[in-house]
């Protein structure tokens, strides 16, 4: 998945974090935070917060672009979400984060990947300094 060349559906099932700038087709709903650590070791708080969730699994990770995928299943029917998660240099070792949480079924999800991934970054700014 390329946050660059992302164009978000007419779908309300999706939810999109990400820096100014980062993507040019799609307007992100949240701007990204930034935090006062290098990426990789947002990378690895994010995992542990990602990972910590009830029916989360880690499904992919690409080290050259710090690009992470999980997949949280619905607690009731197992329907899977699918987030992907990009880590990025801010300059003087900051570092941010694009998010794209998206249901892969369905037309609308009530605003669950809208809640999963601000909880997610809730908890991602309580262990990271900003």
């Amino acid at each position: 998945m390329d946050f660059q060349t992302l164009r978000l559906t007419a779908k309300p099932n999706q939810y999109l974090v990400a820096p100014a700038g980062l993507c040019a087709q799609a307007k992100p709903h949240l701007a990204a935070p930034e935090f006062a650590i290098a990426p990789a070791a947002l990378r690895a708080i994010f995992r542990d917060v990602a990972l910590a969730q009830p029916r989360v699994v880690q499904t992919g990770a690409d080290d050259a672009t710090l690009t992470d995928t999980y997949v949280q299943r619905s607690a009731f029917l197992g329907f899977p979400d699918t987030i992907t998660v990009r880590f990025l240099a801010a300059g003087s070792g900051r570092s941010s984060l694009a998010i794209y949480s998206r249901s892969r079924y369905g037309y609308s999800d009530l605003g669950v990947n809208k809640a999963r991934i601000d909880a997610w970054l809730r908890d991602l700014a309580s262990k990271c300094p900003v």
